[in-house]
């Protein structure tokens, strides 16, 4: 692009943020990037939430009307990674860089209005790039974006800051865009529930996106779609420490034995035709499912990944004669590409997960994860009011 400047899209998560002390360590990071890469270097750095903050304003929210519209949803929660944004940009202008903020339709990524889960239509980059002529990086709330119809913004849903960096990456003409989080990338399992659970160090993108549909939380699935498409090499980082690499996500790396269990997960059960009805539904809602059929003709329709209130939406909104079911989704991928699916009663799915890590992964043990910081996160000293958290599915 103009002026001969380098670009480079990072995307740092919401942990990245804890507290003051992790927030200084990534400025003297991108302080430290920029001075070995020249006075050309430019960086775009998409941030999510602070952590817990989505959930707070979605709590507040869905507190005050638990059927509040999707519209005020999107009007609502991107507030959340908007606050991170600023924070982290007033951060940087501290350490000495020249950092602003841009948000909602300055951004460029423009949507349907598919609201809580709009749909990416078009990237424009060309105001994020003018703005570059006078600073050193860019920060942007991950998520947000406008409706290409009304201007108005809208929000890709949770967890959508991958899609924003890796669409900006693209966007741009890089080859990768880097993703920073607590854990420095995807493990054969989740590493909070089988400890032995150990860092892949390369996966496809085929890989990747099943994954992410069947519930890893390391990446979002329409962010691993988008890279696919259009070639961009994905890294996965460590937000702390040494900030080193841990996965690599490629066209060309080979499938890796992995098992993901999905505690988010929804099952329903009920006569064919009904879940049929749903599942078409919930494709044209956008919402990651999977139809199970049993041996006996006992099939359930599995929600995946979370963050959606699949009961409301399939039974009091739709009014399908469904049932939800105490099963959750576990899933097995394998060297040889194929995948196999389980369902799993919740009281027992951490003993049947350790189960089958054991069975069909290595036992190599994986880069320890440091100690997170016990300072006081950002997110309780910014509560909207003060609330217990509850599981919700937005």
């Amino acid at each position: 692009m103009r002026n001969n400047h380098l670009f480079r899209v990072m995307k740092f998560g919401g942990s990245s943020f804890a507290d003051e002390g992790r927030m200084r360590s990534v400025c003297q990071w991108v302080n430290r990037e920029l001075a070995h890469r020249g006075p050309a270097h430019r960086i775009v750095c998409v941030v999510s939430a602070p952590t817990g903050l989505t959930e707070q304003y979605r709590d507040t929210l869905l507190g005050l009307n638990a059927a509040t519209p999707d519209r005020l949803i999107d009007a609502g929660l991107p507030l959340a990674d908007s606050i991170g944004a600023v924070l982290f940009a007033a951060a940087l202008h501290a350490s000495g860089l020249r950092a602003t903020v841009l948000l909602g339709s300055q951004i460029g990524l423009r949507t349907d209005l598919n609201y809580t889960r709009a749909r990416l239509l078009s990237v424009d980059v060309r105001r994020l790039a003018d703005s570059f002529q006078t600073h050193d990086v860019i920060v942007i709330p991950g998520g947000q974006a406008s409706a290409q119809e009304t201007g108005e913004t809208t929000w890709m849903g949770k967890n959508s800051s991958d899609l924003s960096a890796i669409a900006l990456a693209a966007a741009f003409g890089c080859e990768e865009v880097e993703i920073c989080s607590d854990v420095p990338g995807v493990y054969s399992c989740d590493p909070n529930l089988v400890a032995d659970a150990h860092l892949l160090p390369t996966l496809s993108y085929r890989q990747a996106k099943t994954m992410s549909l069947c519930g890893a939380k390391v990446l979002h699935h329409r962010g691993v779609e988008y890279a696919d498409e259009h070639g961009i090499r994905i890294v996965c980082r460590a937000n702390h420490g040494d900030f080193g690499v841990g996965t690599v996500i490629d066209a060309h790396s080979p499938f890796i034995p992995a098992v993901i269990p999905d505690t988010r997960s929804r099952a329903f059960a009920g006569a064919h035709d009904e879940r049929k009805r749903g599942a078409a539904a919930l494709v044209q809602a956008d919402v990651p499912h999977l139809s199970l059929e049993g041996a006996d003709g006992d099939g359930k329709l599995v929600v995946t990944c979370g963050f959606f209130d699949s009961q409301r939406f399939l039974i009091e909104d739709l009014g399908l004669a469904l049932k939800p079911d105490d099963a959750r989704l576990l899933t097995i991928a394998m060297a040889d590409g194929s995948v196999s699916h389980e369902l799993v009663a919740s009281h027992v799915l951490a003993g049947r997960t350790l189960a089958q890590h054991m069975r069909h992964c290595s036992q190599e043990t994986g880069n320890s994860l440091l100690a997170s910081s016990r300072a006081v996160p950002f997110d309780r000293r910014l509560a909207v009011w003060g609330q217990t958290e509850h599981e919700r599915h937005v």
